[in-house]
């Protein structure tokens, strides 16, 4: 079934071809014309076939993105964009998540990246490349924290849910959107997924600081596994910009569904389905803006920074 990209509806006609002999097709309801890779990945780009497969093979064994440009003989910038718009496109399946049965739940803390900011954009002094952390000690509000979770079948769940402390609107807004038929959740014992359990009414299991398990052997072992995973997926990569970090963390969760649920043929071919059929608006145009929900300038107030705009 073809349905319009901009109106969703389905009275659709055909309306030539483009130069690379793709079919256009003209919506009988809002009058725009769109071809079949309008609103995917691969829209407005003039890549071959080959090119796109080299791509996608290079995007699913995590090349980087200078060896990937060399491989497809295309501009680094290109495949930059490119790996930008396939990070946005797994936002729709992070949509369908829904935890399950027995869930384990915990945040996570980085240190905020603002890697690829322009000096005149800076909402604090840069720091040199060798700079870990912050100037703040302990879980501040210049860190991000990541709301976590994974379920007794193995589906994951990481969503960036502010800076700080974790609060109980944070667990609520995130972790609450995510609960499917569970039968025990399974925590620290923050208070704020206290108010999530009395809310929801939730079978809340809450192991001590310092403690392996509760009285009821309960454990956070496969949380913490899952978090041990995602600090290897990510430290593949040299430096990630918190502005884009949900899109590596959407790309992890799918990369362990696609290794849980499929064959390395049919990795392949789930991958090449899901750059077709997702949908992404980025474009060159808005690409780089921050799709974080961070506003750096207000974390970074504290610092009375004002930077030189005459860059």
């Amino acid at each position: 079934m073809i349905f319009c990209p901009h109106c969703h509806e389905t009275c659709i006609v055909k309306n030539g071809h483009t130069r690379d002999k793709i079919q256009i097709y003209k919506c009988k309801n809002c009058g725009k014309r769109f071809n079949d890779l309008t609103s995917t990945i691969f829209s407005n780009c003039h890549l071959t076939y080959e090119q796109i497969v080299v791509f996608l093979q290079c995007f699913s064994d995590k090349v980087s993105i200078r060896k990937t440009s060399k491989r497809m003989g295309v501009n680094r910038n290109t495949v930059h964009l490119l790996r930008l718009k396939m990070l946005d496109s797994f936002k729709e399946t992070k949509k369908q998540i829904k935890l399950s049965g027995k869930v384990e739940a915990d945040e996570i803390y980085r240190s905020i990246n603002l890697k690829g900011t322009k000096q005149k954009n800076m909402p604090r002094f840069s720091k040199h490349r060798s700079s870990k952390g912050t100037t703040v000690r302990g879980i501040s509000g210049h860190k991000v924290c990541i709301e976590s979770a994974i379920d007794e079948n193995d589906t994951m769940f990481f969503e960036i849910v502010g800076t700080g402390p974790i609060t109980s609107d944070m667990v609520k807004n995130s972790l609450g959107t995510k609960i499917g038929n569970i039968s025990k959740l399974i925590t620290d014992c923050k208070s704020s997924y206290e108010f999530l359990a009395k809310e929801r009414h939730l079978n809340l299991k809450q192991v001590k600081s310092g403690c392996y398990t509760d009285n009821e052997g309960n454990s956070l072992a496969n949380i913490n596994s899952a978090h041990s995973g995602l600090a290897t997926f990510l430290s593949a990569f040299r430096g990630i910009s918190t502005k884009h970090l949900q899109g590596y963390l959407n790309w992890h969760t799918f990369d362990k569904y696609l290794q849980y649920s499929f064959t390395e043929l049919q990795q392949n071919n789930t991958l090449l389905k899901v750059s077709f059929t997702n949908e992404t608006n980025l474009n060159i145009n808005n690409a780089y803006d921050n799709y974080s929900g961070i506003d750096f300038d207000a974390v970074y107030s504290d610092f009375h920074y004002i930077p030189s705009r005459t860059n």
